[in-house]
């Protein structure tokens, strides 16, 4: 049977203090400097404790590193269209609970490394679930933006086909300037 979660002398500590831990790390501080720091501040933590909470942000920071770089080839690959970033948005954000899900290793506290994850069928199934959903709403907001792309050249080849006809241009003229627009034969 497995031990129930405790949290660690860190995590016990005022959020005042993990945030200053966490501000420490995240401008590049040691962990002998960080210890420094608590000892003026009269914070009693172990050295070995501190360095597995630096360990489980790192952990963390390189997550949301992976996050930021799968939501950002989710921007490129899809776009800047306003209508379109709350949907980006939303699939980054569950492909990343799925990435977290799949990748959380629970820090084994008395050795410090990492323990291997592992799924009853009911939660494999639902993950697996998951995955499917992720990927079909990519999919489906993949072919909407492809919808609204050819639904905005038409408009934008009847709009010149409009004024090339009203400027007086011969037929043929407006027939290139409405294929050129579609970037067609059509």
């Amino acid at each position: 049977m497995a031990k129930p979660d405790r949290p660690s002398s860190i995590d016990r500590l005022p959020a005042e203090v993990r945030d200053l831990i966490a501000s420490l790390r995240r401008d590049g501080s040691t962990i002998d400097e960080i210890m420094a720091k608590l000892g003026e501040l009269r914070v009693d933590v172990s050295r070995s404790a501190l360095g597995r909470h630096v360990k489980s942000l790192s952990v963390i920071a390189a997550r949301m590193r992976e996050s930021r770089a799968i939501g950002e080839a989710l921007v490129a690959q899809f776009g800047e269209e306003p209508d379109n970033r709350l949907a980006r948005a939303n699939l980054e954000l569950m492909h990343s609970v799925v990435m977290q899900t799949i990748t959380a290793a629970e820090i084994d506290p008395e050795t410090g490394e990492a323990k291997p994850v592992l799924f009853d069928p009911e939660q494999a199934m639902f993950l697996a679930r998951s995955l499917q959903s992720l990927a079909s709403a990519e999919k489906t907001n993949s072919d909407r933006m492809i919808k609204a792309k050819e639904l905005a050249t038409r408009e934008a080849a009847k709009k010149a086909e409009g004024a090339a006809k009203a400027k007086g241009l011969s037929a043929d003229t407006v027939d290139f300037i409405r294929k050129a627009v579609l970037g067609s034969e059509a």
